[in-house]
């Protein structure tokens, strides 16, 4: 096997292994801390009373849980959102009732694609003054980073052995030592191949 190509395979597969290393890692850390923060719903951000509007400073790297008095309805708007800035029922995505919170319902989570001053409005209750809350979860932006480095790098290695595997069948190693050249005559008599560097007419003269 040619050494370019033993070295293209063997970086590699170095890759690929400190690759899924660090992608275990990251994926670890980032679903510990999520784990934490389902249980402990994250930390009280605001409270309110309907109808109101919350203004604060809300970040992508959070979401931020929202809850209703217990046994209340309430509409949530993210103001000026857009798809990727707005309030997502818990209906929507299928996760009600994954936090608990004496005293209150769970309705859905507020997320935002970029960090800014924020207003949420809370309207629709009909019974009105009721208490509303909003909590917030820190992401692990280590964990995600970590797990983003990792699916990289894991990509990166796969394209190096690709590599390595083409290397394999295109380069050949190379052999510069050459067969000697030998002449069997009779019996067991070896005679070199060499040229005669005798003159011709040395040889006339002989004959």
């Amino acid at each position: 096997m040619h050494k370019v190509t033993k070295v293209t395979l063997g970086v590699g597969f170095v890759l690929l292994i400190g690759s899924i290393i660090v992608t275990s890692a990251g994926w670890d850390s980032f679903m510990e801390n999520m784990d934490e923060g389902f249980v402990e719903g994250g930390t009280e951000m605001w409270t309110g009373k309907t109808p109101t509007t919350f203004e604060g400073e809300m970040l992508p790297t959070s979401m931020y849980p929202v809850f209703v008095q217990e046994y209340r309805s309430v509409d949530v708007e993210l103001l000026d959102g857009d798809e990727y800035s707005r309030f997502v029922p818990c209906e929507e995505d299928y996760s009600c009732g994954s936090f608990y919170e004496p005293g209150y319902t769970y309705v859905g989570d507020v997320y935002v694609s970029y960090s800014d001053i924020w207003m949420v409005r809370f309207s629709g209750d009909v019974t009105g003054d009721s208490n509303v809350m909003i909590r917030e979860m820190s992401m692990d932006v280590p964990g995600i980073m970590s797990l983003a480095f990792g699916c990289m790098g894991g990509c990166f290695s796969l394209l190096v052995l690709g590599v390595g595997v083409i290397f394999v069948f295109t380069l050949k190693e190379s052999h510069n030592d050459s067969p000697s050249e030998v002449a069997f005559v009779s019996g067991d008599t070896l005679k070199s191949t060499a040229p005669d560097t005798g003159e011709w007419w040395s040889q006339s003269d002989n004959d």
